[in-house]
């Protein structure tokens, strides 16, 4: 690989084993010598099995009433669910007949809880839009570029890298096909053996190097898509999966559904030089001047094999300011700008939850709320306070029905793994076919939006919200997900915790 003049030198050691591997992985496929080694699951704190001894809904209680220390009275609902797969295709709005509110929640006690009171002994069909479960897809044209520290790595339990796994694997210790190039700052041998070794007992396809002296963030992902070339190069010529999608993504991103990912993508052809931005939410979008809007990509940008050749050789990252990392432009606005000034290439946009060019009737409700299908996920913790792998566990019986939203005949809804409501009046229903309202934006952007559904409901504050808080897996596959609603002290309905209990049963046993 070579480096640009000026720009401080990268971990070349580390590149140079990336080829001497994949050429050796070669050899060894065509001896028919290679064999895939088992090994331990890596620890993630959402799939502790419930174990033995006290019953499943017993040990789940006393796990919730030590997390969120609930109180004396707690009152608790429970659901068992016995999902199908609906015909339809995906819809912002699935509407179930059944009533989620058809049997009353208990009131028992945290200390000495009734068992027959925890007892999941009502079930429910729930009809989901999509696919149930892993098909065997295959990812391997798509390769993910991402930079960060070892620090961040290795914070809150190694949040990042159980992240990485549930979306770069089939959720068995196997790649899902898709590549991870991954460049850590500053990062000693040691600790990049220690990563690199971790995604490989995970079935991560990942190679690992980093950099020698601090650089720019900037710096770091255009050198991330020099390597990624070189990567795709080395590839072909050993006779390996071809790459056609090449993405530069920062740390915290996270696509719930590969499969999806690359079924919007191909509505693009890989031969041609595109640029494709992924923003996922309003906060994504920038104001301009004289109200018109643009977005960089939001943190999640893909480029074909042709275009990533050609920000190869710009030469407006090279620019000396670049080097210093407490001062260089970010990354993706640097990235946009490049290719506006010095090609005629536009930048395609896949929106998300969020598109400019529609207009929301309902300001207040969260992204997570609106029952899109997610595409990607920016900033999850911070903008949700959620916990994704634990929110995603729920993948592992029944793939499509993360972040899927139900609305049941008696005005109950459930966005799964986001959150439960009961609405006291009544939810209105807005459709997707209204005039679009063309915000001004650069014309070097293009929105490609066609056949999501952004179907809309309002309702009024007058609802009882249950969010989500926990999830774990038992001995038999079954997810089990905990809503809560925290008590807000004042004598009534409210004074005390309330816990709904969905467990989804594992449609392959």
């Amino acid at each position: 690989m070579l480096l640009a003049k000026g720009m401080p030198n990268v971990n070349l050691r580390a590149i140079y084993f990336i080829f001497i591997v994949l050429f050796a992985l070669a050899a060894l496929n065509n001896l028919g010598l290679f064999r895939e080694r088992e090994h331990d699951v890596l620890p993630i704190k959402s799939a502790v099995s419930l174990g033995e001894g006290l019953s499943p809904e017993e040990q789940y209680f006393a796990r919730l009433s030590r997390e969120f220390k609930l109180t004396n009275e707690t009152e608790w609902l429970a659901w068992r669910i016995q999902h199908s797969k609906n015909a339809a295709g995906w819809s912002a709005v699935n509407r179930v007949r059944q009533k989620f509110g058809s049997h009353d929640a208990k009131v028992v006690l945290t200390e000495q809880p009734n068992p027959l009171d925890l007892r999941v002994a009502h079930r429910m069909d729930l009809p989901v839009l999509g696919d149930l479960t892993w098909k065997a897809y295959n990812g391997s044209n798509l390769v993910f570029g991402i930079t960060t520290t070892y620090a961040k790595i290795m914070e809150s339990e190694g949040a990042l890298l159980r992240s990485w796994t549930r979306w770069l694997t089939n959720g068995y210790k196997k790649s899902n096909g898709a590549s991870l190039i991954l460049m850590l700052d500053q990062a000693d041998d040691d600790e990049v053996e220690e990563i690199e070794e971790i995604l490989r007992v995970q079935g991560v396809d990942a190679q690992v190097s980093a950099t020698e002296e601090p650089v720019s963030v900037t710096t770091r992902y255009h050198e991330l898509a020099r390597v990624l070339k070189s990567f795709s190069a080395v590839l072909s010529s050993s006779g390996g999966s071809i790459k056609r999608w090449f993405a530069l993504v920062e740390d915290d991103i996270f696509f719930p559904n590969i499969e999806y990912l690359q079924d919007r993508l191909a509505s693009y052809n890989a031969d041609e030089e595109l640029y494709i931005g992924l923003p996922s939410e309003q906060d994504d979008w920038e104001k301009m001047q004289s109200n018109a809007v643009t977005t960089y990509g939001g943190g999640a940008v893909f480029l074909t094999h042709s275009a990533l050749s050609t920000l190869a050789k710009l030469e407006c990252f090279d620019m000396p300011e670049l080097r210093d990392r407490f001062h260089a432009k970010r990354w993706d606005v640097l990235l946009k700008d490049c290719f506006t000034r010095n090609t005629d290439l536009k930048m395609h946009i896949l929106p998300s939850f969020h598109n400019p060019n529609n207009s929301a009737a309902n300001l207040e409700v969260d992204a997570y709320e609106t029952g899109i299908r997610p595409l990607v996920l920016h900033r999850v913790s911070e903008r949700h306070g959620m916990d994704v792998n634990m929110a995603h566990l729920v993948t592992n019986v029944c793939i499509a029905c993360f972040m899927q939203r139900h609305v049941f005949h008696d005005n109950w809804m459930l966005i799964t793994g986001v959150s439960i409501s009961q609405h006291i009046d009544e939810l209105k229903f807005i459709r997707d076919d209204k005039e679009p309202t063309r915000s001004p934006m650069p014309r070097e952007l293009v929105i490609d939006d066609e056949g999501v559904d952004r179907t809309e409901l309002t309702w009024t504050e007058n609802r009882r919200v249950w969010r989500f808080a926990d999830s774990v897996m038992s001995d038999d596959g079954a997810v089990w997900q905990a809503y809560i609603k925290k008590a807000v002290g004042d004598p009534g309905p409210d004074s005390i915790d309330s816990v709904i209990i969905l467990v989804w049963e594992n449609v392959n046993n």
